[in-house]
């Protein structure tokens, strides 16, 4: 069975139906990613500050990289200009839950393992859907937990530095 390392979520904007899972599965000097399932070796070098030499399968792209957000990208491959909006696993299920509204009790659980590295809310706090609970880190990446629904923190399950495994309970907001 491959561990995945990370999961992203890949969608060219503009363009219906372009979303592509991608999944790190070894992270190395070559690193192993899955695209929409299907395995590639890849490796890149930096060329400048927008410029990289990506390694696909032994074969070399050179491509320019510009971010025009936290998580847009501008791609030039080829004289081809996509522009490309990147989620990670945690950003793409949060999405997905706050597009319906949540209400009553929600228990906020661990999207991924991770250690829990600062709480923004005591016990008793009032909370704002969207407003940031706690801190995760996973992979060496901070993932900020944030409320689904307006509410009060009834339960605290953890503190920082706690060891968390997916799907563990951090919190309760009523």
């Amino acid at each position: 069975m491959t561990t995945i390392l990370a999961t992203y979520y890949a969608k060219i904007q503009d363009v219906p139906d372009s979303e592509y899972k991608v999944e790190i599965l070894e992270d190395g000097p070559v690193k192993k990613v899955a695209v929409n399932g299907k395995v590639y070796d890849v490796d890149y070098n930096v060329g400048g500050d927008s410029i990289y030499s990506i390694i696909i399968n032994h074969h070399s792209h050179g491509v320019q990289i510009s971010p025009t957000s936290h998580s847009s990208y501008t791609i030039m491959n080829k004289g081809e200009l996509y522009q490309i909006e990147l989620k990670g696993e945690l950003e793409k299920i949060h999405n997905a839950r706050s597009g319906a509204d949540a209400v009553g009790r929600q228990v906020v659980v661990a999207p991924m393992p991770g250690v829990i590295l600062k709480t923004y809310v005591r016990k008793g706090d009032e909370v704002k859907k969207g407003d940031p609970l706690c801190v995760l880190v996973a992979m060496k990446m901070e993932n900020e937990i944030r409320s689904v629904a307006d509410g009060v923190v009834k339960e605290i399950f953890v503190e920082e530095n706690t060891k968390v495994g997916l799907n563990d309970r951090i919190m309760v907001v009523e």
